[in-house]
């Protein structure tokens, strides 16, 4: 059945849920199953394997309106930046597959039990089974209800 409609630009930029989110765009958005929770008057969302996020007020807003706890976090290839060393707010994770098509490196990585996808520019130098950190740009992720599968909005 119809999942959502409106411009193609409108569902790339706001999908109404992970079903659309992953059908449109090329690669597909990466969707990350996290756990969320408060400490110190902070919202986080936690991974099984024990890395945290920190989430802005705005994201912090829109976890609050979900069913559960469990929240999916939705990041395109172009909104994750990739780092060749330790940053503050970065996610470790194992460089898995690498794809250079000109213009634009396509890397893959594990995180959580996801293939999250990455592009990249062909000058920087990324191997398979290499370590790198990635750093979401809090302001273009999208964060879903786990139990639902729909776009969380800030209330």
């Amino acid at each position: 059945y119809l999942q959502q409609y409106d411009s193609p630009a409108q569902v790339f930029a706001h999908p109404a849920n992970m079903f659309v989110a992953s059908f449109v765009g090329s690669p597909a958005m990466s969707l990350i199953p996290l756990e969320a929770s408060t400490a110190n008057g902070a919202t986080v969302l936690t991974s099984a394997e024990g890395w945290s996020l920190a989430l802005s007020q705005l994201n912090a807003r829109k976890v609050q309106g979900a069913t559960t706890r469990k929240v999916v976090l939705g990041a395109r290839h172009s909104t994750i930046k990739l780092h060749k060393s330790a940053v503050p707010g970065a996610i470790p994770a194992k460089a898995y597959t690498v794809e250079p098509t000109g213009d634009i490196t396509f890397v893959q990585a594990f995180l959580s039990g996801a293939i999250v996808n990455i592009s990249v520019s062909p000058t920087i130098a990324v191997a398979p089974d290499e370590q790198i950190w990635l750093e979401f740009d809090q302001e273009r992720i999208h964060l879903f209800d786990g139990e639902t599968e729909m776009a969380l909005e800030a209330n």
